[in-house]
């Protein structure tokens, strides 16, 4: 997992098994700093290295 932090969002790569294939993928995903520690940070943005139109896996990440 590789983490780049740039002012109030960050990007995160997660290494994973894609579940429609069973094919090893990346997931790079976009995150949105939440301004109070009791809220998750927002997804702005979800790609899959298998398929960059999918968001089966956007889910996994919300």
């Amino acid at each position: 997992m590789e983490k780049e932090i740039s002012g109030s969002e960050y990007t995160q790569k997660f290494n994973t098994i894609c579940p429609t294939d069973s094919s090893k993928v990346v997931h790079t995903v976009r995150f949105r700093k939440a301004t109070c520690t009791r809220v998750d940070d927002t997804v702005e943005d979800f790609h899959c290295s298998r398929d960059g139109y999918c968001v089966k896996c956007t889910e996994n990440y919300r």
